[in-house]
């Protein structure tokens, strides 16, 4: 008696529609058992929606394992392109059959034949136009999905948060406003697990942290997918997105345990490294009676690469209270350096408004000159996002002049009282708001880098 396994795979919608589907050749290849007295089924292995010319299948791993253990003697499956569309993956397999004594039979194409040598080569010109058809497939798909792109249509049915698709393309819905409430509130506690609890207990919403930080990341927000920068409507603004992904980036390996005021700010100024956060406690010196005083952990900072890896001579260790103190003492100056640079970049574009003027009327004479036929829709395009990316590098300078505003702002403040107020959480989004880089070296330097 045989033990057999049945391998079935599916790729696409498309071959369930053309007599593929997974229950066709489910009941195929029973028929072929009960047809066959000297086989067993050992185990069924089924790979849904997965390509054929990939070799990491799950199903087909599990496959492997078994024959690898001996449990099986043969593999039944409905066709060969089930099996493989790739030469390569299909030889290196055969070669695991053959060590381990494993034949296959393809029940709908009885004449593949791997006993004799003309059997197998005929086998390697099949498999040879298989892949390529998958390959032209392939690129018939990536090309239909990025003229869709181009031309802003939807090329899943998968939405983001806050998105419906209408007429084939992404538009707003009624669930927006949780969208920007979620980007507001990572943006202002900086913490995947939070936003996700503040999602289920709000609204209901049930999302990994994973999923949150790919929604977080996902620029279909600010109305840009792949190469289309007007892809669809936004629905966040793009500095709060900015913001957003700046301070995901930071967080990308911060300590979960403990909220370090500078985690992802903070590097060594001289490898350049984000240094690591830590808590140590100290120990006062052993008194007559031999017990010493030991003191509560407190924050500090150390660059990993001087100690774990000795590749930096930067030994030094930072604790979290003076940096902070250093921080507020030096702010107001920092701030009216930064508020004074911001005013000379500014100074420097008195010609902005006049450009912005030209370009506006530069793309209302190539609307017109597309609606008279003198250039192609494709020509309008092309030269119209041009133009809208020159608008958008010169409306800089009114970000500039919020920056200004906010950072006056904040220079006229009660700036000590108003930090003392602060929760952890919030302090250390206060800092990321305002600072781009920390640098601490071996001689105990520190520089700011402002936003």
């Amino acid at each position: 008696m045989k033990n057999v396994a049945l391998y079935i795979r599916v790729s696409s919608d498309q071959q369930a529609k053309n007599g593929d589907s997974l229950r066709e050749q489910e009941d195929t290849l029973n028929e072929y058992v009960n047809s066959n007295k000297n086989m067993t089924i050992f185990s069924t292995y089924i790979d849904d929606g997965i390509s054929g010319q990939k070799l990491k299948r799950d199903e087909f791993t599990r496959l492997m394992n078994d024959i690898a253990a001996g449990s099986i003697d043969m593999i039944l499956f409905t066709k060969l392109d089930r099996w493989f569309r790739s030469l390569k993956h299909y030889l290196n397999t055969q070669d695991i059959l053959e060590k381990y004594e494993v034949h296959w039979i393809a029940v709908s194409q009885p004449y593949y034949d791997t006993t004799t040598p003309y059997g197998r080569t005929f086998i390697n010109q099949v498999m040879s136009f298989a892949e390529l058809e998958a390959q032209m497939t392939s690129e018939r798909i990536i090309s239909i999905n990025a003229n869709k792109v181009k031309e802003g249509e939807v090329i899943t049915g998968s939405t983001p948060l806050g998105y419906s698709i209408k007429d084939k393309k992404l538009i707003p819905n009624e669930d927006s406003r949780i969208a920007i409430e979620v980007f507001n509130y990572y943006d202002l506690h900086t913490n995947l697990n939070q936003t996700t609890k503040f999602l289920a207990d709000k609204h209901g919403i049930l999302r990994t942290p994973q999923s949150i930080r790919s929604m977080l990341k996902n620029t279909k927000y600010i109305g840009e997918y792949r190469q289309n920068k007007n892809y669809n409507p936004p629905i966040i603004e793009r500095d709060l997105f900015e913001s957003v992904n700046r301070k995901l980036k930071m967080n990308t390996k911060s300590n979960v345990k403990h909220d370090y005021l500078f985690s992802g700010l903070l590097c060594c100024g001289n490898c350049s490294r984000k240094m690591n956060s830590g808590r140590k406690s100290n120990r006062s010196p052993k008194r007559k009676d031999g017990t010493c005083i030991v003191y509560p952990p407190l924050p500090e900072y150390t660059c990993r690469y001087a100690y774990q890896l000795p590749k930096c001579e930067n030994t030094k260790v930072i604790r979290e209270h003076l940096l902070e103190k250093y921080l507020i003492e030096n702010l107001p100056a920092l701030l009216q350096l930064t508020i004074n640079s911001l005013k000379k970049q500014k100074n420097s574009t008195k010609n902005t408004q006049t450009r912005i003027k030209t370009l506006e009327k530069k793309i209302e004479r190539l609307k017109l000159a597309y609606l008279n036929e003198i250039i192609t829709l494709e020509e309008y395009k092309i030269d119209k996002a041009e133009f809208e990316k020159e608008l958008t590098r010169l409306a800089k300078p009114n970000v500039e002049k919020q920056k200004i505003e906010g950072y006056e702002k904040l220079l006229n403040c009660d700036l000590n009282h108003y930090y003392a107020d602060m929760s952890r959480i919030e302090k250390k989004a206060f800092w990321q708001s305002l600072i781009a880089k920390l640098t601490f070296d071996n001689q105990r330097l520190i520089t700011v880098e402002m936003l």
